[in-house]
């Protein structure tokens, strides 16, 4: 990789800061100095510490590869680290004294603060490293491996939940990549440990389990014993806008997901009637911006928390996680939304992740090559899905129940199908059967108003269709209306559950100072900006709670 020739590709991720800059830093940080060849960063380590060089280069060295590889050198008045360093996860780079190095040394608390208190400071570091973050992308840095079999479930599994959460990465096929063969001789990796995670010849993980892997790189955070001031579950756009409100306004605040930052909003390709971005912006870039934002003013991201329970102790909300773990809320918001509901066939389970998808981005265009595919549902998310894949495979067939997509889809996205040359559209159809051996090979239909039967032969099948709200976790404790969804405001007014004298703020439930917003939220528009709104409302509403309490 020519060193040079990286920052002139990203110019704005390597600024120089100016003497008002270093001065701000300088004020609160250690001097140090480091011999040559010494580490001051490793790769696959927490526990971020912020250089700033005062005297002598800093080596930027890619070591995820088979060989080591120099990506850049760090030069007086320039600093280091990356968006994976400030989000707390695991470097993704060794940086390295090349010759006697002095610095300005600060820790990632001091950073933050920093960060939050001086605006111009901020933009400029905040704006260098999310650079960074995406330059690693566009080159061809190795980041983690992960190697196993197309069609393991296993293998879909760990790449579908590094690529929601951003994590660089390269899948490699066990089944037809000669770089298999030097990793068994490495580690001692045998065909059944697979899908295997490396990282260059420094760490393995044989198969391991969402949290493991989430812990090895920096993504499960170790949370407090003490109560937070606001606990947000769920991180799609209505948790991710409480987040940013909630942390910015000084609230001790966590986010707990079972997945990544972004919920269902954060698998669409684009969305175009966002308030804001009138080119549009996929799902993953919008969550990963208001995730940063967050976590600039102090929001602390925990992924995966399977929630699995919600009890109270008094007047505080205690959220207890499939692990053991309880977290203490002063106040709490559910943001935990809905999920598609999966088809109704026998063998569904079998097809999961190895043919049936329940997200269409990058990954899942990239796995179908040029085939033919289905989508089934009809609404935004569907329409967006057909739009998208419809420029990567063969043919899109988009299967909805009903007559007309008008009734069900935005009027932009129904015009664009309509004059796309490559999706059909499959009226009052349903999927009766799925087809395979190893992955999916062809599904059956039906016509629900003729019952005539067919075959489609198709290599995915995208399901988009109805919510169900994820609200099993809650228990009793919170009234719901009949189909699962939390009731809030005026709904709970008369609830049993309500034990004290005022009536119920807008988005409160029937618990107080429990809020809910977004898509599990009864009668929410389900809407990206809608969520936004909703969440960042309830966070002026748990002031008032928390006012109330004199907390």
């Amino acid at each position: 990789m020519d060193v040079a020739n990286y920052k002139e590709r990203f110019p704005g991720g390597f600024p120089l800061l100016s003497p008002t800059q270093i001065d701000s830093i300088a004020s609160i940080a250690q001097c140090r100095t480091y011999k040559d060849g010494e580490v001051l960063l490793k790769a696959g380590e927490t526990g971020f510490l912020f250089h700033v060089i005062r005297k002598g280069n800093i080596e930027v060295i890619d070591r995820s590869g088979e060989k080591p590889q120099t990506i850049l050198v760090h030069e007086p008045l320039e600093f280091t680290g990356d968006i994976a360093n400030f989000s707390g996860r695991a470097s993704n780079v060794d940086a390295i004294a090349k010759g006697q190095v002095e610095v300005y040394e600060i820790c990632s608390d001091e950073l933050h603060q920093l960060i939050s208190e001086q605006p111009e400071l901020s933009d400029t570091i905040l704006n260098a490293f999310i650079i960074r973050g995406n330059a690693l992308q566009e080159t061809d840095f190795t980041g983690l491996r992960v190697i196993g079999a197309p069609d393991s479930q296993d293998t879909f599994r760990l790449r579908d939940f590094l690529s929601k959460n951003r994590v660089l990465y390269t899948w490699v096929d066990m089944e037809t990549d000669p770089v298999v063969h030097t990793v068994s001789r490495n580690f001692g990796v045998k065909e059944s440990d697979s899908p295997i995670v490396v990282y260059g010849n420094e760490w393995i993980l044989r198969n391991p389990s969402n949290t493991l892997l989430a812990q090895k790189i920096g993504l499960k955070q170790v949370l407090n014993d003490e109560p937070y001031d606001l606990v947000i579950v769920g991180g799609g756009p209505a948790g991710l806008a409480a987040a940013v409100y909630g942390a910015s306004e000084g609230l001790d605040t966590v986010v707990l997901d079972m997945t990544a930052p972004g919920g269902q909003a954060g698998t669409s390709s684009k969305i175009e009637n966002y308030l804001g971005f009138p080119t549009g912006i996929s799902g993953s870039e919008l969550a990963a911006r208001a995730a940063v934002q967050a976590e600039k003013f102090g929001a602390v991201f925990s992924v995966p928390a399977h929630v699995s329970k919600l009890d109270f102790e008094e007047q505080l909300s205690v959220v207890e996680l499939a692990s053991g773990e309880r977290i203490k809320a002063k106040s709490l918001i559910i943001a935990s939304g809905a999920e598609y509901r999966r088809l109704n066939v026998d063998n569904l389970a079998q097809f999961e992740g190895r043919g049936v998808y329940y997200a269409a981005t990058k990954m899942e265009a990239t796995m179908c090559g040029k085939d033919n595919i289905a989508i089934v549902g009809g609404g935004n998310s569907a329409g967006q899905a057909a739009v998208f894949m419809s420029r990567n495979v063969g043919k899109v067939y988009l299967v909805i129940r009903g007559e007309e997509l008008a009734l069900t889809m935005s009027h932009y996205l129904s015009q664009r199908i309509n004059e796309c040359g490559n999706i059909e559209l499959l009226r009052h159809t349903e999927v009766i059967a799925l087809n395979g051996e190893d992955r999916l090979e062809s599904i059956g239909i039906v016509n629900n108003k003729t019952q005539e039967k067919s075959m489609l032969e198709v290599s995915a099948v995208f399901s988009f269709i109805g919510a169900i709200p994820r609200t099993e976790w809650v228990g009793e404790g919170i009234d719901k209306d009949d189909k699962g969804f939390i009731l809030t405001g005026a709904h709970v007014a008369g609830s049993s559950k309500w034990n004290i004298e005022r009536a119920p703020f807008l988005l409160e439930t029937s618990r107080p100072g429990v809020f809910a917003v977004g898509d599990v939220r009864s009668e929410s528009v389900k809407r990206v900006s809608s969520a936004v709104g909703e969440g960042s409302m309830a966070v002026q509403l748990v002031h008032e709670y928390l006012k109330d309490l004199n907390v």
